[in-house]
């Protein structure tokens, strides 16, 4: 970290280690009865068991486990730093399962991947205005740490995220780094505004304190931030722009095979919680309740159809079906049942496609129409309303009128 006495600003070139961000060393590792450990005491559960780090002789060993009678990770006291154990018997696209398990698998295939990118060269430049709201610059620095070790490779030319105090002063960086923003001051919640440039840069105005909650994620603006970040990977791997008719569906004839926008916003929402959460060494099952709560308060929140959920008119975030929650859930049951990879595999396969529902069977195995079909079945198990209104045309309607 060095200061710039000029602007005031802290200036950090960074290649991050990922360890110095997971919840714990071990949530890579296999847990078994006498395998070597550190930490005497230390606690993990893993596999629907307890092991302990006990001292055998002159040694520091695992324990034989005890059996987890019952996991309340959602009334825990505190975030649990270990790893989220696979569920039982889960078998893809399986419909027979409900929320907790459908949450867990989906956060274990995400860690999984994780895992995998420890040794990824990080390729991003943050900078940060000197800002007397700490805590929330705090919290918005290690969201952004962590996004840039798991996802900077994927920028050819590297990723920017540029974090002011004032508007002025983000603008002049992110016009530096060779996008001449005109503003930046998208309202995302209180004390918090930002811009994308769509390519590789992200800026952002803070003007506002806050600290992070566990179980209520996302007022703090980390999960925004790994959101936000997270469309400018999608565009990377995709090979697209938004301004482009075949990125995100519309009415527009041009974007009939283009990206629905809950695969859009859905992937977005599932990494931005998941990173944000990872990122404060707490657990994405602990405010999962309060992530499916953010939205407008309309009568037809998540009771359309999937497939009424694809397009996107214009501008703002219910035009005209609101997609960020069914899209979590979605892409929860595609990472749940394919893994991670596969689901940004699909972004990179329509970077050569240009065609989302061959690029979604391709690699999935199945066909986005199926998909759909057990999603529907999924719907009651999972704690989403029954489908009560439809879209006819581009106007939501209940269908009981």
């Amino acid at each position: 970290m060095r200061s710039r006495s000029k602007s005031g600003a802290l200036v950090v070139i960074f290649a991050l280690f990922l360890s110095l961000f997971l919840p714990n060393s071990y949530s890579a590792q296999k847990i078994t009865a006498g395998a070597s450990c550190k930490g005497l005491d230390k606690k993990v559960d893993y596999k629907n068991k307890t092991y302990t780090c006990i001292k055998k002789g002159n040694k520091l060993v695992w324990s034989k486990g005890v059996a987890i009678k019952s996991a309340t990770p959602a009334t825990s006291p505190s975030p649990s730093p270990t790893p989220t154990p696979t569920p039982a018997n889960f078998e893809p696209w399986s419909t027979n399962i409900d929320t907790k398990m459908l949450s867990d698998q989906a956060q274990s295939s995400f860690l999984s991947w994780v895992q995998t990118r420890g040794g990824s060269t990080t390729k991003h430049l943050q900078l940060i205005q000197d800002n007397p709201h700490k805590t929330r610059i705090s919290i918005l620095k290690k969201a952004d740490d962590l996004g840039a070790q798991l996802f900077s490779s994927f920028f050819p030319q590297g990723s920017k995220t540029i974090i002011g105090a004032t508007e002025a002063w983000t603008i002049a960086e992110l016009t530096k780094s060779g996008w001449p923003a005109r503003n930046c001051n998208a309202a995302a919640m209180v004390g918090v505004a930002y811009c994308l440039d769509f390519d590789s840069r992200q800026g952002y105005v803070i003007t506002g304190e806050a600290a992070y909650d566990a179980r209520n994620p996302g007022n703090d603006g980390g999960a925004l931030l790994a959101h936000e970040y997270f469309h400018l990977v999608q565009a990377s791997l995709s090979k697209t722009r938004p301004g482009e008719a075949e990125r995100n569906k519309s009415t527009n004839a041009s974007s009939v095979n283009a990206f629905p926008i809950w695969f859009i916003e859905g992937t977005a929402e599932f990494v931005g919680y998941s990173v944000g959460a990872l990122a404060q060494n707490a657990t994405y099952w602990e405010g999962r309740a309060r992530m499916l709560s953010y939205s407008p308060p309309d009568e037809s929140i998540n009771k359309n159809a999937i497939s009424d959920y694809e397009i996107r008119i214009c501008c703002g975030n219910n035009a005209p079906t609101y997609p960020y929650h069914i899209g979590q859930i979605a892409t929860e049951f595609i990472v749940a049942s394919v893994g991670f990879q596969k689901m940004l595999d699909i972004m990179i396969d329509y970077g050569t496609t240009r065609n989302f529902e061959k690029s979604f069977e391709t690699v999935t195995g199945i066909s986005k129409s199926t998909f759909y079909e057990k999603f529907e079945q999924l719907r009651p198990k999972v704690g989403l309303p029954p489908v009560s209104w439809k879209l006819e045309g581009v106007t939501n309607k209940r269908i009981d009128r």
